[in-house]
């Protein structure tokens, strides 16, 4: 009785959210930035991707990270994603990813990129509002150590870029 208990009142600690890529405000960007490790330690990779309020890619990027921590690959795609993004002269941007703190060297650079935007809001979401993003960072695993920039995005993300363009939503159980 007393695990039925303890199990019901961590159910009151959760409930299911609809969750899924929001398009920015009109004349809005959005950055959309993921990182990734195999393992604590070893070789990471962050992918970005910049789109309009419409849906429609203006720019992205893949770059494989030697060793590595999961903080340290989603600042790295913070970083590349908001300098990106300043090259491009955009001035309205939505930047999401996991949140990062710190006080590295690559987070002062980050901030001080930011500083020079005239409109930015940094929003941190859910891995199923990032698909995108999350499907690239996992593809370059085994690619050599480097930065790659694409206008097009790579067919592999077709399905996610149609499922954002659609307003598909998924189910996550999220903590009250």
């Amino acid at each position: 009785m007393e695990q039925a208990k303890h199990s019901s009142s961590l159910l009151n600690l959760t409930r299911e959210e609809l969750v899924g890529w929001e398009a920015p405000n009109w004349d809005w960007n959005k950055l959309n930035v993921d990182g990734s490790v195999v393992y604590p330690g070893s070789r990471g990779a962050c992918r970005g991707i910049i789109r309009d309020w419409a849906g429609r890619t203006i720019a992205g990027f893949t770059m494989n990270i030697e060793t590595c921590t999961i903080t340290m690959a989603e600042l790295w795609g913070f970083y590349v994603g908001i300098k990106l993004s300043s090259e491009l002269r955009i001035t309205k941007l939505v930047k999401v990813s996991p949140e990062s703190h710190g006080s590295s060297s690559l987070v002062r650079s980050i901030k001080e990129f930011l500083a020079k935007m005239d409109n930015v809001e940094v929003k941190y979401i859910y891995r199923e509002a990032n698909f995108c993003a999350d499907a690239l960072a996992k593809l370059g695993q085994g690619e050599v150590a480097g930065i790659k920039f694409f206008k097009q995005p790579p067919l592999c993300l077709f399905h996610h870029l149609l499922a954002d363009a659609s307003g598909v939503k998924f189910e996550r159980l999220v903590v009250v």
